[in-house]
């Protein structure tokens, strides 16, 4: 059976001839999509042809036998997935779905989910490879989602396939043997600018990184944050650019943001390239889950500050050391890192391998060719 990635590629060829605003639509509005794309071709043994969600249903079968949907955080009033819905009814290949998530505020919320988007589970489930689930789920949050609406008997739980980019059987005890206690370059996964209620965090963040030496502030969405990574500040609208400044950095002149981010500022358009970048670092943090994965996967030490229900869930599944942004809203200093960054390196390869073996037998039951290096580590 012929795989394909029925999403965005994993790789947004020649990014740097393309404008900052084709680049961002083709990232899906945030470039942490390009993690988990690259996870599930590289899952797959790499190099699979991708196609998107609106593309008419003949050339969707054109692709290959199997579709495997690259998935997201979905589930919740926020989308409603009707459109791409419809196109599903008239496709014959048969389909995949890898980390879907429910969004909401916590995990003691229940998501509404439009009705749309129900029809677009509903017809992913109705062709399946065969009779066992055939869509992964990031957390039990996200499955109890389904389980309101009838549709949680054809899912698993996996958490992100993010969690498996490294072959390293032994990643957690890499990542605890590489964490200083006093980290001496920092990477920052950038929030939104629109997050005011974290803009003190953020800027304690800035705060942080600057005084280890270089530092980096990793941009993923929105587009006026990828513009910054991009170098593009000066671009900008000065009301746009007074935003993200307020967030990052509000102590500094204009021209003094402009210059900072220049220098420390960085958008990636390939999950390979990104994890090439933050080999340099010792330590990365910020309220991106994909941001602090790609770190984890290299063996940087890495510490989610999680802001909703979406990355707790998938830092619980996936033992990912994590603090509740609310919790540190008041801001943190480098003498409080040893303290908040709580990993068990032998739990969580434990939980890996699990959760490995979940991923191999999902796949395989899906009639779907593990990567070598998935096999291996599930065993």
């Amino acid at each position: 059976m012929k795989p394909f990635l029925l999403g965005l590629s994993p790789t947004i060829e020649n990014s740097a001839l393309l404008s900052t605003e084709t680049t961002y639509r083709l990232a899906g509005e945030n470039t942490g999509n390009l993690a988990f794309c690259h996870a599930i071709s590289r899952a797959l043994g790499g190099d699979l042809n991708s196609i998107l969600w609106d593309a008419p249903a003949p050339q969707i079968d054109a692709m290959g036998d199997i579709g495997v949907i690259t998935m997201a955080n979905q589930l919740g009033s926020h989308v409603d997935l009707g459109w791409a819905a419809k196109p599903l009814q008239d496709v014959k290949c048969k389909l995949v779905g890898i980390g879907l998530g429910a969004q909401a505020g916590s995990l003691q919320e229940e998501p509404e989910i439009p009705e749309g988007t129900l029809d677009w589970i509903r017809n992913i489930q109705e062709r399946a490879p065969g009779s066992h689930p055939n869509i992964a789920m990031r957390g039990e949050f996200s499955q109890r989602a389904l389980e309101r609406y009838g549709l949680a008997d054809r899912t698993i739980v996996l958490g992100c396939p993010t969690l498996f980019i490294s072959p390293d059987k032994k990643l957690g005890k890499t990542i605890a043997t590489r964490f200083n206690k006093i980290p001496s370059n920092i990477a920052i996964t950038a929030g939104h600018q629109r997050w005011t209620h974290l803009s003190t965090l953020e800027n304690s963040l800035v705060e942080m990184a600057s005084s280890t030496g270089g530092g980096a502030y990793i941009c993923q969405s929105p587009l006026e944050m990828v513009m910054l990574g991009r170098g593009e500040a000066s671009l900008m609208s000065l009301e746009s650019r007074n935003a993200c400044r307020n967030y990052i950095a509000p102590h500094m002149s204009d021209d003094d943001f402009v210059t900072w981010s220049i220098r420390h500022a960085h958008s990636f358009f390939s999950a390979a390239s990104w994890m090439e970048y933050v080999r340099r670092f010792d330590f990365v943090i910020g309220t991106r889950i994909h941001g602090a994965m790609l770190a984890l996967q290299v063996g940087v030490p890495a510490l989610c500050l999680a802001h909703d229900s979406r990355t707790v869930e998938l830092c619980q599944t996936m033992l990912v050391p994590y603090v509740r942004a609310q919790d540190i809203a008041s801001g943190i200093t480098l003498d409080m890192l040893p303290d908040l960054f709580n990993f068990d390196p032998e739990l969580f390869d434990q939980n890996r391998t699990k959760l490995a073996k979940t991923y191999v037998n999902f796949l395989q039951n899906n009639q779907l060719t593990p990567a070598p290096y998935l096999k291996a580590l599930a065993e």
